[in-house]
């Protein structure tokens, strides 16, 4: 093999290595990403229950002032029974609001009392999502953080990788860089070996003048069938 095929296969596993540490790095991106919101959905569900706390208590406080407004209302009406001049008429009407008041009464106690029973549920509810927030957090943080370093380590290799493809960029012949670079954008595997007189790149059986010269020539010779510079090793 002669100086500019080993040139070229140190160059191609620099691009290989470089190609798998920036996708590893868009993965732990993407991770990141997908913990964030993780953590974001784990809040709304916090803030959900929690409005859902307020609406019922809200939703209490407004019967409750209900049930004091109908009470206050039968006793004015039963006030004016016991103490008012009032028509036999007048009489009837009352009772019939002093009745439906109470009716009424009756069914939002019965309704506060199942409100309390949701409320108290909806606390328990509430302290349980508040709990579940501050465990999930405290791993998703941990998680992010590992997640940041492996990040910054494949960045940082990705550095180191890409200087060494730069010296080893500056010491290729331009021609054969340039014909590599073409066939790069094509190929990540641009060099490949002959084995058993076929290309590995492409499989396919290459001529046996092709396999002489790759493996005589002082220059890179190519695969007739798919163009990558072969060789013979």
């Amino acid at each position: 093999m002669n100086d500019d095929i080993q040139l070229l296969l140190d160059l191609q596993t620099q691009d290989a290595e470089i190609l798998e540490l920036e996708s590893r790095a868009k993965r732990l991106q993407a991770k990141a990403a997908g913990l964030a919101r993780d953590l974001e959905e784990e809040r709304a569900a916090v803030d959900a229950s929690r409005r859902r706390l307020a609406d019922l208590e809200r939703a209490s406080r407004l019967k409750n002032l209900e049930v004091d407004e109908l009470d206050s209302n039968t006793r004015q009406y039963q006030k004016r029974l016991d103490e008012g001049i009032i028509s036999f008429k007048e009489m009837e009407a009352l009772r019939a609001k002093i009745a439906t008041e109470k009716g009424r009464m009756s069914s939002l106690e019965d309704e506060a009392l199942a409100a309390m029973d949701a409320i108290e549920a909806a606390r328990l509810g509430v302290s349980a999502a508040e709990a579940r927030l501050v465990e999930r957090t405290s791993q998703l943080e941990r998680e992010s953080e590992r997640v940041g370093r492996e990040t910054d380590e494949a960045r940082q290799s990705i550095a180191v990788h890409q200087a060494e493809r730069g010296r080893i960029a500056s010491q290729t012949r331009p021609h054969l860089l340039a014909r590599y670079e073409n066939l790069r954008k094509e190929y990540a595997d641009p060099v490949v070996r002959i084995a058993g007189g076929s290309c590995c790149g492409c499989n396919l059986r290459v001529s046996g003048n092709t396999v002489e010269r790759a493996r005589h020539a002082s220059d890179v010779i190519t695969c007739e069938n798919c163009s990558r510079i072969v060789y013979v090793g």
